[in-house]
């Protein structure tokens, strides 16, 4: 059990999407209420129920996740499987749930759960990784008004680059906190050298191996991949993380020196990550800019434990973890020229491929979810701890605001992006 320094609390999470999945903020949410019990807190997730609902299902959910710890989950009535309806009824009928109204807090990472919870009387701790007023300027008064609300006790934010964002809406420092997300150092038992590695996955020993791990879709900059796959025949690609035959798996099928892999459960990832030589989150600024929702990807921590290079691009919220030619290889994103040029001189040093593993796998060991979940506890004792009427809200600009949403409004309908920033 994690070293417990504060007063044991009842803590309800809220979750809204059916399990399992391979959603990152599902991993988060169960490895950090996980993480918070092996501290002496008792967590309890709320789930929508599926509709094969078993007696196994808890079980299922924690050993879906890798999770050992006392963590307890309850399915709760879901109204549909349309995403946004699920949402919605999951959040009001949130109050209803047998631990609502014992819990010392609630946390959550949906938006209209949190207004709900606020609504209905509790306290909310929010924990979340996106800038949603940056991204979404309409949505700037109404994160405004109940992030500011006495009984919302804060946000633990996943990077600086989304700080920021929140800071914008003239949300008080006190009721914000960077909290990195974190990865679980089981998951990356048994320790293995690459050639134990490749022996066991059956790759080749000799060939250069460049790895991706994580979903598989259009939004994930996977197209620097397949180009840099074309332009580099001698080195063997391998993309982890599949979930049918999608445009990046059916482009993936003709090119040879390319392996796409099944997506892995938290008890299989490890080997594909000590074969590689290098691991990568493509060097491509779409992400960020086109969907937003990769802001630190969970990746990025089980990439520092793997101790292998990692080759990505320089971007705002990556670099506040990769600090290029100390624990990463940074190159500028949508330069595929320059991305090969970079990965060959990468792979043609060795030397330089153990320094930067070896960096990165000290720098993990104060990443985990426990760490986290210290982190999560202190910020939460001290939202507790203080007057809600001493924190008041800090300056922001309709104006500015109402700007932004005119610009919105515009690149939305000519471009169909609808990302602002």
């Amino acid at each position: 059990m994690s070293q417990r320094t504060a007063v044991p609390r009842r803590i309800l999470f809220s979750y809204e999407n059916l399990l399992p999945t391979t959603e990152a903020d599902a991993e988060s949410i169960f490895n950090t209420a996980a993480a918070l019990t092996r501290r002496g807190h008792d967590a309890i997730v709320s789930v929508p129920a599926p509709t094969d609902l078993g007696p196994g299902f808890e079980r299922e959910v924690l050993d879906y996740y890798g999770i050992d710890a006392p963590l307890r989950i309850t399915p709760v009535p879901s109204f549909t499987k349309n995403i946004a309806l699920q949402h919605v009824y999951h959040a009001m009928h949130f109050p209803e749930h047998p631990a609502f109204a014992d819990a010392d807090f609630i946390d959550a990472r949906n938006p209209i759960v949190v207004m709900r919870a606020l609504q209905c009387g509790q306290r909310v701790l929010m924990d979340h990784y996106r800038p949603w007023g940056d991204q979404f300027p309409p949505l700037q008064p109404i994160f405004r008004r109940f992030m500011t609300h006495p009984r919302f006790l804060g946000l633990a934010v996943h990077s600086a680059y989304a700080y920021q964002s929140y800071r914008r809406l003239g949300v008080p420092e006190a009721k914000l906190r960077v909290v990195y997300s974190g990865f679980d150092p089981s998951r990356m038992n048994p320790v293995l050298s690459k050639q134990q590695a490749r022996a066991l996955l059956d790759f080749p020993q000799h060939t250069p191996i460049v790895t991706y791990a994580g979903r598989m879709n259009e939004r994930k900059g996977l197209d620097v991949i397949l180009d840099l796959a074309g332009r580099m025949p001698e080195v063997l690609f391998v993309l982890v993380g599949s979930t049918g035959r999608g445009p990046i798996e059916i482009e993936a099928e003709a090119k040879d020196n390319i392996r796409v892999v099944p997506w892995q459960t938290s008890s299989s990832i490890s080997p594909y990550l000590y074969a590689s030589d290098v691991l990568t989150i493509p060097p491509s600024s779409a992400p960020l800019q086109q969907s937003g929702n990769t802001v630190l990807p969970l990746k990025i921590f089980l990439y520092l434990a793997a101790g292998r290079a990692i080759f990505a691009g320089a971007n705002p919220d990556t670099a506040e973890i990769l600090e290029h030619d100390r624990n990463a290889w940074l190159v500028s994103s949508g330069d595929t020229s320059e991305a090969e040029h970079q990965l060959r001189v990468l792979l043609s040093d060795t030397n330089l491929l153990e320094r930067l593993g070896q960096a990165g796998r000290e720098q993990a060991a104060g990443l985990t979810w426990d760490s986290r979940a210290a982190e999560i506890e202190a910020f939460a004792e001290e939202c507790l701890a203080r007057d809600p009427a001493a924190v008041g809200k800090e300056p922001w600009s309709a104006s500015a605001c109402t700007l932004d949403t005119m610009k919105w409004l515009v690149t939305g309908v000519s471009t169909g992006k609808w990302i602002y920033r």
